[in-house]
């Protein structure tokens, strides 16, 4: 069957017509034939590819969900960028334009905004109705990941996009090759890294004679905790809290982390680190991609990144310095023992739908179909998503899931058509995914369907470092403040942030005494934090008691 609605979608060939706007008529109707319309909108950049002759409109899943779900998917426009599809959003809100039936909304402050312009419908009688067992045995697993599209009243107007969990959290990288120069362990504890950095300065360890490395890699000129380049577990080493983020205290109650007591010693260490020379120099102006420069280029020993980073950027470091070895580590922990990191959110994003939008029933359909994929339990994939994209059959009509093999047998490069559904990519379930890698990296089972499979087939090095931050899930230090902008925040939110980059920056280069983070506490208090912190505690308040 999946084989006739590709014959069906390259022969009938969908008319597509990409627009910079919105379309004028996108209300959900039903064909003649009895088939659903279903609009949407995304970003589209050059990281989603397609085979010759498919676009956005024109491909395996838009055929599957009309062959077999009689649910026409119609994207209505694209743009490259998040920043543009917001604006995009905005206008079409601000003009009046018809929203898609069916988009994801990541910016807070957006989705706010839209839920507060009644341009969007509420979910919870649809969930309630609609929703599958499958779908509802996810999603509840996760209440909270539907706290930043509730409002005040405890209504519900989005379903999440669930990230992996963990999938970002971060572990360290180190040249192992420079550990075996100068005859050291990788260290378990921050001292005993301390001291291994010490000897990546000092000791010659790429052995050219010239002083010309470093001991770690790290981005601060967008906040300390980061996507690549983080320093969370510096400050994780001392304490539960963490820079930017909001934590629970002892009390239950919500509070800023940057204004937490091991925040500062953090922050002593690493003004030690730069006066020793560990850091770069530039540490203060240096952005992710600033910060892995001197690691892809053979010059720093350590560098924080997620399990993904073992491709990019770890693996650029092959091109610059071919002997160089490079290994996934834990975290190190702390002088009493602490480990803390950067824990990932739960969402991606939510999905919102137009008040127009009248066929929730088939969006929930569609769901739940996309998630048995990824369960390994739905019909219509059995083997795969699609013959000729993620598998094919050998001459025994088993499934071969071998990529080097589907390119020879198709004559194309191999495409994941997991892209083309409405999440984006094949819909992900919190730490479903290093829970599989850590079972492909400690045992010998092999994979039961293609998504296994996708996640099997890594190298070894990057199931290790699945595995490793496994290991490590208890330490994980979460956001738990996910809703839009307060009041006070977005009046003072600014100018507190400018306080605290400054703050930051100047302590770690001895600009000035560590004493000056109680004055910015202080500071950040009366200039807004008091209020900022009640605010943020009401809606967390509101959001788990509704």
């Amino acid at each position: 069957m999946l084989k006739s609605i590709l014959t069906i979608g390259i022969c009938g060939g969908i008319v597509l017509t990409l627009m910079a706007g919105c379309s004028g008529d996108d209300e959900s109707t039903v064909e003649e034939d009895g088939v659903f319309t279903m609009t949407t909108a995304r970003t589209l950049g050059d990281d989603t590819e397609f085979r010759p002759g498919e676009d956005v409109n024109n491909n395996p899943v838009v055929w599957w969900a009309e062959e077999e779900l009689n649910l026409k998917i119609e994207t209505i426009w694209t743009v490259p960028h998040d920043e543009q599809y917001n604006t995009q959003l905005r206008l079409a809100m601000s003009s009046g334009e018809p929203l898609p039936d069916v988009f994801l909304v990541s910016d807070g402050q957006l989705k706010a905004d839209l839920i507060e312009s009644g341009l969007v419908q509420p979910i919870d009688e649809v969930y309630e109705k609609y929703a599958t067992d499958r779908v509802k045995d996810i999603f509840e697993q996760f209440p909270e990941a539907f706290y930043p599209s509730t409002n005040e009243e405890g209504i519900r107007y989005g379903m999440p996009r669930l990230s992996g969990g963990n999938g970002s959290d971060p572990l360290l990288w180190v040249r192992k090759d420079w550990l075996d120069n100068l005859n050291l362990d990788i260290p378990e504890t921050l001292e005993e890294m301390e001291e291994v950095m010490d000897a990546f300065v000092n000791d010659d360890p790429n052995g050219t004679g010239v002083n010309d490395t470093l001991g770690v890699s790290l981005a601060t000129a967008n906040g300390m905790v980061t996507w690549l380049a983080d320093g969370s577990w510096i400050f994780g080493a001392y304490g539960d809290y963490l820079p930017g983020r909001w934590s629970k205290n002892e009390h239950g109650e919500l509070v800023y982390g940057t204004t937490q007591d091991n925040i500062k010693e953090g922050l002593n260490t690493l003004n030690r680190w730069f006066e020793k020379g560990y850091l770069d120099q530039e540490v203060g102006l240096l952005d992710e991609n600033g910060a892995i420069e001197s690691f892809v280029a053979g010059n720093t020993g350590f560098l924080s990144a997620p399990p993904w980073g073992e491709g990019w950027p770890v693996g650029d470091i092959y091109d610059n310095d071919p002997q160089a070895e490079v290994i996934p580590m834990p975290l190190p922990a702390g002088p009493d023992g602490k480990i803390g990191r950067l824990g990932e959110g739960l969402i991606t994003g939510s999905f919102l739908f137009s008040v127009d939008f009248e066929h929730m029933d088939k969006y929930f359909e569609y769901l739940d179909e996309i998630y048995g994929y990824t369960l390994g339990e739905s019909d219509y994939f059995e083997d795969g998503m699609f013959e000729g994209y993620d598998y094919i059959y050998d001459e025994n009509n088993e499934p071969v899931y071998d990529h080097q093999a589907i390119e020879e047998s198709e004559g194309v490069p191999r495409i994941d058509p997991g892209g083309y559904m409405l999440p984006r990519n094949v819909p992900t379930i919190p730490f479903m995914l290093y829970d599989l890698a850590s079972e492909f990296y400690l045992t010998d089972r092999e994979p039961e369907n293609a998504y296994e499979y996708g996640i099997a087939s890594n190298n070894e090095q990057y199931l290790e470092a699945a595995y490793i931050v496994k290991q490590q899930d208890e330490y994980r230090i979460e956001n738990e403040w996910t809703g839009a902008p307060t009041l006070t925040m977005q009046a003072r939110g600014e100018h507190l942030e400018r306080l605290e980059q400054e703050m930051i920056v100047d302590i770690i280069y001895g600009n000035q005494p560590l004493d000056h983070f109680d004055e910015f506490v202080e500071a950040w208090k009366q200039g807004g934090g008091d209020q900022i912190t009640e605010e943020v505690n009401e809606w967390y308040e509101e959001v788990q008691n509704n």
